[in-house]
């Protein structure tokens, strides 16, 4: 297959994959070959690659990216094989619909198909994950009824593992003949789980003398991901406050959360930014200011929002993103990043700036909670907002 005909069949597999969304009434649209899913704050697209070695037939994979979360990524890779391209094609996208798709769709975007799932919450290292399991597929002939002992040993292995905060995504496959293990990988977050890989393969699989495999895919959602947040911000550029906020908590974070999120994500992205074209410092301290004009100092270093928007923009700053312009709509929001420009413009020479010294940040934020008072702190806000009162405006502003 050529590259003229593979880019024919992207643009076609684009459109099978918005319209199959559609059909199970998710909203999305496709601008420059990607499908936008405006209510979610997520995008998708289809990626496909030849891998036939011989004129027999047509093997093809089919790369499912689902960015999640700015700079986050699920890829599913699906193969397909037949006598010619559409064949393969046809056989390439049933797998990916059998095998993720409603696991997708159920994690991210409705729960109305729940029943082609499984839906639990676990306790993985403290954290609450909404956890959404995959139907176990198989092919090949295999025994009748399957053994499932092996999928109570994964999830209780998953369990007691320790995870990054944020969502996760867990893929499983196993295959024997002859009753001998052929394959058994596990994937977290697209890599291979070296953690772990050689202990799963010590499950108690079924055997049998034919061949067969089966496949596993979950996704662990913790609220606490900062690369939802982030793009929660991203793409409400313009939005005031209260409903990029409000956004937030409709997520499932505290108002608390929310108020941080809202001023710590740009402060992180700014800061990362010029890291990258000046060598300026800046203060691990920042003083936090409320209605009644109180003032406290914080270290950021304390404040895993924060320091999960720090690592997640050195990430984007190495690896890039889908989008680009999202990245840019977090860290020119930041006011030592125009603190810098507008020195810039008022005729400070690009040298003398390399290398500034920022002082602590002065933020306004009338429901500031420690992070090790979050949870006490969520019910006090819970009980807040019954009465809703206006917000005054999230100003971000610095000491002289």
């Amino acid at each position: 297959m050529d590259d003229n005909k593979l880019i024919q069949h992207k643009s076609q597999l684009n459109n099978f994959l918005a319209e199959t969304f559609r059909s199970h009434n998710i909203e999305c649209n496709i601008e420059k070959d990607l499908i936008i899913f405006p209510l979610q704050h997520m995008t998708a697209y289809v990626r496909i690659f030849n891998r036939s070695s011989s004129a027999m037939a047509v093997i093809l994979q089919l790369d499912i990216h689902l960015e999640i979360g700015l700079g986050k990524t699920i890829i599913e890779s699906c193969a397909g094989m037949g006598v010619d391209e559409d064949t393969a094609i046809k056989d390439a996208w049933k797998n990916f619909l059998t095998n993720s798709f409603h696991t997708l769709l159920s994690a991210f975007f409705s729960k109305e198909f729940g029943n082609q799932v499984n839906n639990q919450q676990w306790i993985i290292d403290g954290r609450a994950y909404d956890v959404t399991i995959s139907n176990v597929t198989t092919r090949g002939s295999h025994p009748d009824p399957l053994p499932l002992r092996w999928l109570g040993q994964l999830e209780e292995t998953i369990k007691i593992q320790s995870l990054t905060e944020g969502t996760h995504w867990v893929r499983f496959y196993y295959a024997q003949s002859e009753s001998e293990l052929i394959s058994g990988e596990i994937l977290l977050d697209n890599e291979v789980w070296t953690g772990i890989e050689k202990f799963v393969r010590t499950f108690d699989f079924p055997t049998y003398k034919d061949f067969f495999s089966m496949r596993v895919f979950m996704v662990l959602k913790d609220h606490s991901d900062i690369s939802r947040m982030a793009a929660t911000m991203a793409w409400m550029v313009g939005e005031d406050d209260d409903t990029i906020e409000q956004q937030m908590m409709a997520d499932g974070l505290s108002l608390s959360d929310a108020e941080k999120a809202n001023t710590f994500i740009p402060l992180a992205f700014g800061r990362v930014f010029l890291k990258g074209i000046t060598t300026a410092e800046f203060s691990d301290e920042a003083i936090i200011t409320d209605e009644t004009e109180k003032e406290t100092t914080i270290k950021l270093s304390d404040e895993p929002i924060y320091t999960s928007a720090y690592q997640l923009a050195e990430k984007i700053m190495k690896e890039g993103c889908v989008n680009q312009e999202h990245f840019q709509n977090l860290f020119i929001q930041s006011a030592e990043f125009n603190a810098y420009n507008n020195a810039l413009k008022d005729g400070a020479k690009a040298e003398d700036m390399n290398n500034a010294r920022f002082g602590e940040p002065v933020i306004y934020m009338p429901h500031y909670q420690p992070a090790e008072k979050k949870e006490k702190a969520t019910e006090n806000i819970i009980s807040e907002k019954t009465g809703k009162k206006k917000k005054k405006p999230s100003w971000k502003f610095w000491k002289k």
